[in-house]
């Protein structure tokens, strides 16, 4: 079944990741289960680490695009947009942890060395295997991801000492970071990208035109084009569908509407439409997806 990460407001990913105690999850990204095999640009307050185990990828970091193929990396930054899309089968495994991981908040570790990071202008770094001290990153984050997903006695205490490792090695090279473009332009498009977005999530069960979303911010239709292509390379009316449909999975799912209640309380006025955009984006019908759910 396809999908897409789901967000919620400004672009903010919906999922927990990892628990309060343990603030750090694994996962494996198959691109033959997303839609157009692309994960859609999301942001996170977490950190992520991410590996090319398989395939080829376009990575976007903030404004930055890098095509990687297996063994290469990234390093993404906290609040910071970012996806890829394959055009072939990828396989991508990633961790996204808090960056009280590596330190709690009220200690020096975490101020002398996390926070200069995490409160700069750095979106993240793409991690070349090629590169001696990146491919050293890269090959700690393979016993990670095998810790992730093991039971061993000192586990926990066994992440902790890579992650720190890891974040020791990317401290020492921040010149080689892939800076956001924090310009005053950078700031204006975020805001207007975050306003028709959060009037996007209110208003998403009546009829919205480009018009209404473009208002909510104040710009033109253009400008509205302009910012959704640069901020998550999609258009308005793209995501409105997507999220609406995201919203129709849900209830789907979690409650006893029917199909064509459902259609009409997310923002569908045909129930045809609906049904046709649902099996573009996850690979089946409304109805066939309750039915096995409910097996």
């Amino acid at each position: 079944m396809q999908g897409v990460i789901l967000t919620n407001e400004q672009y903010r990913e919906v999922a927990t990741h990892g628990s309060i105690n343990f603030p750090i999850q694994y996962y494996l990204d198959d691109t033959l289960y997303f839609h157009n095999q692309t994960i859609n640009r999301h942001w996170h307050p977490e950190l992520e680490f991410a590996l090319i185990q398989e395939g080829m990828v376009d990575y976007w970091i903030g404004g930055n695009k890098r095509t990687l193929e297996a063994g290469d990396g990234v390093f993404v930054n906290t609040r910071i947009i970012h996806g890829y899309e394959a055009i072939e089968r990828a396989l991508v495994p990633n961790i996204v942890f808090s960056p009280e991981f590596i330190s709690g908040g009220n200690h020096l570790v975490f101020q002398k060395f996390v926070q200069p990071i995490t409160f700069s202008t750095i979106s993240g770094l793409f991690l070349n295997k090629k590169v001696k001290w990146q491919d050293e990153i890269l090959h700690s984050l393979n016993i990670v991801f095998e810790l992730m997903n093991s039971k061993d006695k000192t586990k926990e205490l066994d992440l902790q000492v890579l992650m720190s490792s890891i974040w020791k090695t990317i401290y020492l090279h921040q010149e080689s970071y892939e800076n956001s473009p924090h310009s005053s332009n950078y700031y204006i498009l975020q805001t207007r990208l975050q306003l028709m977005l959060d009037f996007i999530y209110k208003n998403y069960e009546r009829k919205v035109r480009l018009t209404d979303i473009a208002d909510a911010a104040k710009v033109s239709k253009s400008e509205a084009l302009r910012c959704f292509k640069l901020g998550a390379d999609i258009t308005p009316v793209e995501y409105l569908i997507q999220y609406r449909l995201s919203k129709a999975k849900e209830l789907l799912l979690n409650s006893e509407k029917n199909v064509t209640e459902i259609a009409s309380h997310t923002g569908f006025e045909n129930v045809g439409y609906f049904s046709r955009m649902f099996k573009k984006y996850y690979g089946t019908t409304p109805r066939s997806l309750r039915i096995t759910s409910l097996k």
